[in-house]
């Protein structure tokens, strides 16, 4: 690795997994990650010892979004500033969920700070709560051949950066089965919806007065099939600070009657049929019509990339 102009030294990037990533999703169709941005993020005052993500300011010059090709890894490379100390934030997503060469391109989400450029205040925004794309976050694992330097580095110290996207979002299954043929359509609803997160920690903030903590959003209608109606649905995490209560309205004909949905408490997931969400995770829940009023049973919340819940081998 040669320097340019005696600043600058291009250090290679590998981003993993991302055979694996396309072939898994909540929805019937793969989630594709064939977009990945890479945030390089570099210390403003060297001369304090420890790294503290406020003192990480983003470095414009080498930011830099790639288009991936179907391959178990990619890689590229950054451009870099020797002597100065980095770390690198990568977000993964579908094409057209998000684009920031293109301000004109509709989207998914947008990435802001609640302090300009740094790492600490970067933030995700979901343009929808009930729309949630199903985005990925890392960050870079600097390494010396094949020694671990870590998450923080100088350029010329090291050989390679290494990044390994993971599921950013949570995940929500309901199926409900042997629903009466008078029942026309039933409606998931949802309180207390998080639709903004701090990449860093996937924290929820408010910034937006559409992020009201009683507020209730709709996130789809469906027809009953074969007397059954399932959900599947990506949320933004909301911790236990945040949890969520689901309502269902069942229109039979002309009439629609609301439900609390209830569901069984589990320990650090449900309480009080109210829902705890966190990334990387799915909260699968199922029931008979007939249980409509008296409680579903949340059966597991396991890892979304886990290949036991979606068949894939």
């Amino acid at each position: 690795m040669e320097p340019k102009d005696g600043k600058r030294i291009f250090v290679p990037l590998e981003i993993g997994g991302i055979k694996r990533i396309q072939t898994k999703s909540l929805e019937t169709q793969p989630h594709i990650v064939n977009r990945v941005l890479l945030l390089p993020f570099k210390k403003i005052d060297e001369s304090i010892p420890t790294n503290e993500e406020d003192n990480f300011n983003l470095d414009q010059t080498s930011l830099k979004q790639v288009e991936i090709k179907e391959s178990p890894t990619f890689l590229t490379m950054l451009e870099l500033e020797q002597g100065s100390t980095y770390t690198i934030f990568a977000i993964g997503y579908g094409n057209n969920d998000y684009n920031i060469n293109d301000a004109d391109q509709d989207r998914k989400f947008d990435l802001s700070y609640s302090v300009p450029d740094i790492l600490q205040t970067l933030y995700l925004q979901s343009v929808s709560a009930t729309d949630v794309s199903g985005f990925f976050s890392a960050i870079g694992i600097s390494h010396d051949n094949v020694l671990e330097i870590g998450k923080y580095f100088k350029p010329e110290g090291i050989k390679t950066i290494k990044v390994n996207l993971t599921r950013s979002v949570s995940g929500l299954s309901l199926e409900i089965r042997n629903i009466p043929s008078s029942v026309t359509s039933i409606t998931l609803i949802a309180e207390k919806l998080v639709q903004s997160v701090f990449l860093t920690d996937l924290e929820f903030l408010h910034v937006v007065s559409e992020i009201e903590n009683e507020a209730l959003k709709t996130f789809s209608t469906q027809i009953p099939d074969v007397g059954s109606v399932s959900f599947d649905h990506y949320l933004l995490p909301t911790f236990s600070v945040n949890r969520t209560r689901f309502y269902l309205d069942v229109q039979s004909g002309i009439f629609t009657e609301r439900f609390l949905m209830k569901v069984n408490d589990v320990a650090g997931i449900s309480s009080n049929n109210s829902i705890s969400f966190y990334p990387n995770q799915l909260v699968k829940i199922s029931g008979d019509y007939s249980n409509i009023d008296i409680g579903f049973t949340l059966d597991y919340s396991i890892n979304l990339d886990d290949d036991d819940w979606d068949g894939i081998q």
